[in-house]
């Protein structure tokens, strides 16, 4: 990071994405190809890619696999000084969905999926002007503790919190459990990105209405309620009540998979409101062409993101 630019940190998880090359099918012999995913490192590179200077921190495996990702990693746009190498597998996950389907096989227990704490959570966070904490690393066998130290320690030194609730239902015993573990960040996030899957985990109305009983009565953020190619709506909330509210339809797009197009809205969208956009429409508009675009290709995403306008 340059001293005149904080920049913002992207804290979350890396997998090791696999996805099979012959027509989607899985059988002996079959061929597949490899790509570094994870929600918090496709949110930093679509960051990244839009002219916003990030600090990625999250762990790699100890494996060949762990190597290659690092190696991967590093050649790229974002800074990669904070991310650990862990001594234990890499998180690897299998897409078993054909084109435009969410399926998946994970192996994440007992790898080092998640992110190494900072010893010093306001040392850390002090330098940013934002920092984007991903909900995957919430249960408490990630970095439950972890996540909840640095909401907190950014709101007490002024860096602003962005939080994407990514709710898992395989992470938690149920929406109690879910709710409780958000209501600990939540209070501390003015930027929110929440799917309509995520609501629904949480055991709430997957709408507006609903990402409102998860915050705090007198709460004020932007917030992001999507729903894979419907229309985004896009909410400035002020002490606990909507204050602005638009819809913003996302432009067409021919589905690969729909892997990271969350991760891919909530890197833009941070990237311009970091960048000084603060209209709803304006940001609605380039989360979406970013979740677009990124839905059109298998892994990783064409770092020629052309069509979504970096001048903010």
């Amino acid at each position: 990071m340059s001293d005149s630019d904080p920049g913002v940190a992207v804290v979350g998880d890396t997998t090791v994405d696999l996805y099979p090359t012959d027509d989607g099918s899985i059988a002996p012999g079959s061929g597949f190809e490899w790509h570094v995913g994870g929600t918090a490192t496709n949110a930093a590179r679509w960051a990244a890619a839009l002219g916003c200077e990030v600090d990625l921190v999250t762990n790699v495996g100890s494996d060949v696999l762990g190597a290659a990702a690092a190696r991967h990693l590093a050649r790229g746009a974002v800074d990669t000084g904070r991310v650990a190498r862990v001594d234990a597998p890499s998180p690897l996950t299998l897409y078993t969905g054909g084109a435009g389907e969410e399926a998946w096989n994970a192996w994440v227990a007992g790898s080092c999926y998640g992110f190494t704490p900072p010893e010093d959570p306001a040392a850390f966070v002090e330098p940013y002007d934002w920092i984007l904490l991903e909900g995957v690393t919430l249960p408490s066998a990630v970095n439950r503790t972890a996540v909840r130290r640095l909401a907190a320690a950014a709101t007490e030194c002024g860096t602003r919190v962005a939080f994407d609730l990514n709710g898992r239902p395989n992470q938690w015993s149920g929406p109690d459990e879910y709710r409780d573990a958000l209501r600990e960040v939540l209070p501390r996030c003015e930027l929110l990105f929440a799917g309509t899957d995520d609501l629904a985990v949480a055991g709430v109305e997957p709408t507006p209405a609903g990402l409102l009983e998860l915050l705090p009565a007198d709460h004020s953020a932007t917030a992001f309620v999507t729903d894979g190619g419907e229309a985004t709506r896009a909410l400035r909330i002020d002490d606990g009540a909507i204050a602005e509210r638009v819809s913003v339809a996302p432009p067409s797009a021919s589905v690969a998979t729909t892997a990271g197009a969350g991760d891919a809205f909530a890197g833009a969208v941070l990237a311009a409101r970091h960048g000084g956009v603060s209209g709803l429409r304006r940001l609605a508009t380039i989360g979406n062409a970013a979740g677009a675009a990124a839905v059109e290709t298998v892994g990783a995403f064409d770092a020629d993101t052309e069509g979504i306008n970096r001048s903010f």
